[in-house]
């Protein structure tokens, strides 16, 4: 198991080798190559799948180019899993919703025919152009776990899988990054206050995240950079630039001697988007969004009234980040956009460099995974290859399918996972502002709640959830498998009308599972040992 803790950042060999992805980052990578951006509907999709490897079957299984005997079938299993992920993620799974992704999915099958090869795991050199970028997926130690705070809204997804150039434990250095954001044409007065934000910042061990952009991303940059001058580089925070495109097409030109000057100094150029990709406008909007969600403050610098930056503090807001910003001289354009936030009350004002520290935790030396962990991708993949969590994917001919996975797929993902949080970090008291931020995640079921629960009486259920539990009892009697087919089977001959469809099928089951009424596994419902 893989641990975050005080570990200083070193010279090693290991900080920068890039290790072989893991196959599971492997068909994210293949998933990620199908779409044109984020996607809320793969995200659903890998949500109701056992993991990315077995959706990429599915998905070729149900190309244009095969055979109907096979397609029809996978088609179906694709719908199974969009409506399961939705119920899942906590959506519904509405007639539109499910014919807006049939047509989805054809797009996602006419580039599949781009890839080189159907066969993933042969193209990790291609994905990685020739193993000069890591790969990881959210399995990996060094994923930054505060991403997933993005799916909290119906219409964001977080990214897939990340590629990094550079140190990929600089993602998890700092358990409450600083974001700073601002304006491309920005003034010494803007340029001034992002240099100085970051560095103090950084000279406290603090990571700060930006875009990579001229102007007041650059400034941010390299103010996080200069935090080192004359002090140990194991005491300092780094920084981190988010892209728009691929990260062969990192820019401006003007700034490649800041990026190099940052995977030297132990930070990371990252993206979401594969190799080759062209930063396209639209893109950077995208891109916005995860420099907000990997920010635990975000500070506005300097930002006109059209800026991007101000996209970026309206993400940081819907995730309940701290958002500051600078005011400035109100005759000048340049100062309009964080003046309006700040009047709007979609910011705070960022009032003196001199008690800076005040807006974000204590300092602490940066934090990597322990050095034998940052590989851990990579040698899980090994390790797993040949056993129990390759999946076995096989459509009978009835029309029905099956995907059997190991739970060590799932148990994997959340214990190698690296989450450093403020109780590891700092031990101290929270400050009145802290308190009012915290919140529960209130999307997340604790696995022991199920075992703590009274004895659930079937009468007191509601009317269709005491159906549902019938037509389960009705299919155990007939010695089926309680899977979702065969209710929807038992349905449509005794409830054709309460249960018209295999949406409704999954909707009624993913109630029943968060409240610990059913249980799942390996496909197959049975009713908890609490329900009478």
């Amino acid at each position: 198991m893989t641990s975050c803790t005080e570990h200083p950042v070193t010279e090693s060999a290991h900080i920068n080798t890039v290790t072989p992805p893991s196959r599971e980052a492997l068909h994210r990578a293949a998933l990620t190559f199908c779409l044109d951006g984020s996607d809320v509907r793969m995200f659903a999709t890998l949500k109701g799948a056992p993991n990315a490897e077995a959706l990429w079957h599915i998905l070729e299984e149900s190309h244009p180019d095969r055979s109907d005997t096979s397609r029809e079938p996978a088609l179906m299993q694709l719908d199974r899993m969009f409506a399961q992920g939705l119920v899942r993620w906590g959506r519904k799974a509405s007639l539109e919703a499910m014919c807006s992704f049939r047509r989805t999915v054809a797009a996602w099958h006419n580039r599949m025919s781009n890839l080189p090869s159907h066969n993933i795991t042969q193209l990790a050199d291609w994905f990685t152009l020739d193993g000069t970028q890591h790969l990881i997926a959210p399995s990996h130690p060094c994923w930054p776990a505060q991403l997933n705070d993005l799916s909290i809204r119906a219409d964001w997804a977080p990214p897939l899988c990340l590629w990094i150039k550079g140190n990929p434990a600089a993602l998890v250095s700092c358990p409450k990054p600083i974001g700073i954001v601002g304006s491309r044409d920005v003034t010494e007065y803007g340029r001034y206050i992002a240099g100085s934000v970051a560095g103090r910042a950084a000279a406290g061990g603090h990571l700060v995240v930006s875009g990579g952009a001229m102007g007041t991303d650059a400034a941010a940059h390299w103010g996080a950079l200069n935090a080192t001058l004359g002090k140990s580089s194991q005491h300092t925070g780094t920084t981190v630039a988010v892209f728009a495109g691929g990260l062969n097409h990192i820019g401006p030109a003007r700034n490649h001697t800041l990026f190099e000057r940052i995977e030297e100094q132990h930070g990371a150029l990252i993206s979401e988007l594969c190799p080759d990709t062209i930063p396209e406008a639209r893109r950077f909007l995208l891109r916005n969004r995860i420099i907000a969600a990997m920010s635990s403050t975000l500070v506005v610098a300097q930002a006109r009234l059209r800026s991007g930056a101000l996209n970026t503090a309206g993400w940081a807001c819907e995730l309940m980040r701290e958002v500051y910003a600078a005011p400035g001289n109100i005759n000048l354009p340049d100062n309009a956009g964080c003046n309006k936030i700040i009047d709007d009350h979609q910011a705070m004002m960022l009032r003196s460099l001199s008690d800076i520290e005040e807006i974000w935790h204590e300092a602490h030396p940066p934090y990597t995974p322990q050095p034998s962990s940052v590989g851990n991708d990579a040698i899980a993949n090994i390790i797993t290859e040949d056993s129990s969590m390759r999946q076995t994917i096989s459509i009978p001919s009835d029309g029905t399918s099956t995907v059997q996975t190991s739970d060590m797929a799932t148990s994997g993902t959340e214990a190698n996972r690296c989450r450093p949080d403020q109780r590891d970090a700092v031990q101290r008291e929270p400050t009145r502002r802290e308190s009012a931020r915290s919140m529960p995640d209130l999307r997340e079921t604790s696995r022991g709640q199920t075992q703590q629960q009274a004895e659930i009486k079937v009468r007191d259920l509601p009317e269709m959830d005491q159906l549902m539990v019938a037509l389960m009892r009705k299919c155990s009697n007939k010695h089926l498998n309680v899977t979702p087919d065969a209710l929807l089977r038992e349905a449509r001959q005794f409830a054709p009308d309460d249960i018209p469809d295999i949406s409704a099928v999954l909707e009624l089951l993913g109630g029943l599972e968060l409240r610990g009424i059913v249980e799942r596994k390996a496909g197959i419902f049975k009713l908890s040992s609490h329900v009478r």
